[in-house]
């Protein structure tokens, strides 16, 4: 395994546990989470198990070698929605815009087939 494959494995595992705890803290309505996702929008409480088992399958989907595929377009689509939701409250959407070229880049390290043509 060569050094970028190894960059890419460390990446792929950590974006999948930030995925997988975040989808466990709104699954377990974790207090100060739950705080967060109030000052939002009422409708995403309303809605904080479906939001985090979202988060949790992407997560799992994503590490799991043979389901890359689909936990990187499924990574990419809640990572599209968390900015779209902070976007809409006008909070800090920073740091959910900093975890799609993450997630890029770790597919691009991972499956480099994917960028050639």
């Amino acid at each position: 395994m060569n050094t970028k494959q190894k960059t890419g494995n460390i990446l792929n595992y950590v974006i999948s546990a930030i995925l997988v705890i975040s989808g466990t803290l709104k699954l377990i309505q974790f207090e100060p989470y739950m705080e967060v996702i109030k000052g939002l929008n009422p409708n995403y409480y309303d809605n904080i198990y479906l939001i985090g088992f979202v988060a949790l399958a992407s997560g799992i989907l994503f590490a799991i070698p043979k389901t890359f595929t689909y936990g990187f377009i499924a990574a990419l689509v809640f990572l599209g929605g968390t900015i779209s939701a902070h976007m809409q409250a006008a909070d800090n959407f920073i740091p959910q815009i900093v975890f799609v070229p993450l997630t890029a880049l770790t597919a691009f390290l991972k499956r480099p087939e994917w960028f050639k043509q």
